[in-house]
């Protein structure tokens, strides 16, 4: 197999791992992202916070994953 195929390859691996994170983590469904609960109780919930940081992280590397593959893809057209 050529090199431009392979470079090609593990560009279309990254860009569906990248939008598969981003589906699952892009947009979150009733998340507050500063931690407040929805029970109007005053307090600042820890764990929700925590899972904010969290969906924002891995919307991150999906986000990467995206450009990395692309940038692969594109390489791979000048070899």
């Amino acid at each position: 197999m050529a090199v431009h195929a392979i470079i090609n390859s593990i560009g279309l691996v990254l860009d569906i791992t990248g939008a598969i994170f981003l589906w699952r983590y892009g947009l979150p469904e009733a998340l507050s992202r500063e931690g407040h609960s929805y029970i109007i109780t005053g307090e600042i919930d820890a764990a929700e916070a925590a899972k904010a940081k969290s969906y924002d992280r891995w919307a991150k590397v999906g986000l990467s994953s995206l450009v990395a593959g692309f940038f692969c893809q594109l390489v791979s057209n000048f070899i």
